[in-house]
């Protein structure tokens, strides 16, 4: 039986990395434009903003975000909270999630959300009117550790909660 060539460690052909990441993320851009969504989002800015060292909410100025970003996203998921009966009665919290190409997170000037998805914990999101914070970031996929695609989860912020946040108060109690 004859032995089959092999390609590894030989000169490349035509479709490098890059030749198939920059086609996947024009194939994305059209994905997300023909069928796709957008959200608003809002970046936490730590350095302008005051917030109780202990309780983690906006005291004085209160706390303020750079936004509203529009960040186009392929897909999103609204789930709406189901009353959850507690010790306090009844209270339902809604959850959002949705995916958008790496690309697209990094060109609002988001940066290193494969190395440290922790500094976004603290973003708002506004999406049918109903703004979420941010729970976790995480890459789903990669070709060669180039990232590709992005989730976002976030889980609904009550009005009562956005008092001391001057941008959301429309949106407070």
């Amino acid at each position: 039986m004859p032995s089959i060539p092999n390609r590894l460690g030989r000169k490349q052909g035509r479709f490098s990395v890059d030749f198939e990441i920059n086609e996947i993320n024009a194939g994305l851009r059209g994905q997300q434009q023909a069928f796709g969504d957008t959200v608003n989002y809002y970046v936490f800015e730590k350095e302008e903003s005051t917030v109780d060292d202990i309780y983690d909410e906006g005291t004085g100025g209160g706390k303020v975000y750079n936004g509203p970003i529009p960040l186009p996203v392929l897909q999103v998921t609204h789930l709406e909270g189901g009353a959850d009966n507690g010790e306090n009665g009844f209270y339902s919290n809604d959850e959002v999630h949705f995916t958008l190409t790496f690309d697209e997170f990094t060109k609002t000037g988001m940066q290193a959300a494969d190395i440290h998805p922790a500094n976004y914990l603290r973003d708002r999101i506004v999406y049918d009117d109903i703004v979420f914070r941010v729970t976790k970031v995480e890459i789903l996929g990669q070709i060669r550790r180039r990232d590709i695609i992005v989730a976002v989860d976030g889980t609904q912020v009550k009005g009562d909660e956005l008092v001391n946040d001057p941008q959301f108060k429309r949106w407070s109690d």
